[in-house]
């Protein structure tokens, strides 16, 4: 099962610990046992990947890139959130991870792999555009695999928003 190229995420919670860093990122009031409704934004642009994939870091330079152009924009850093899910990761191996591959942007994680399984199981690396709305948050596309370019990804993210 995969989820659809488009419709309404199911609610997904994060039960592993948030560092300080990604929780002053994405205005969370707790460390643990959050979900997306807690978090600050309007569009969500995540990265699901796993510490161990030899293709994820692949995406990182593309996706620091977005998140640093993003950040100097007082607009779209109010309304437009960059993060990582480390899939069956613990949070010492996703902080390895971002230091090996010099990730600016917060990485939470899912040891558990439930919030992998609420996604459909997809292949890393996966990328999710969400769209929050009075209804939920909504699939406004995905990407299986390794982002062309910081240009083109950028223009996508803008447009979206």
């Amino acid at each position: 099962m995969s989820l659809p190229k488009a419709g309404y995420l199911p609610k997904i919670f994060f039960k592993d610990s948030a560092s300080i860093e990604a929780m002053k990122y994405l205005g969370l009031s707790r460390k643990k046992n959050f979900s997306l409704d807690d978090m600050h934004g309007s569009l969500f642009v995540i990265e699901v990947f796993n510490t161990y994939c030899t293709t994820c870091p692949r995406n990182v330079p593309v996706l620091n890139d977005v998140y640093a152009a993003v950040e100097k924009n007082a607009e779209e850093k109010r309304t437009i959130k960059v993060f990582g899910i480390a899939i069956g990761n613990t949070e010492k191996e996703a902080v390895d991870y971002k230091t090996r591959h010099n990730v600016l942007f917060p990485v939470l994680t899912d040891y558990d792999f439930s919030i992998h399984s609420t996604l459909g199981n997809p292949r890393v690396p996966y990328t999710l555009y969400l769209k929050k709305t009075a209804k939920g948050y909504l699939v406004v596309d995905t990407h299986q695999g390794v982002l062309d370019s910081a240009v083109a990804f950028l223009e996508k993210v803008r447009m979206l928003n």
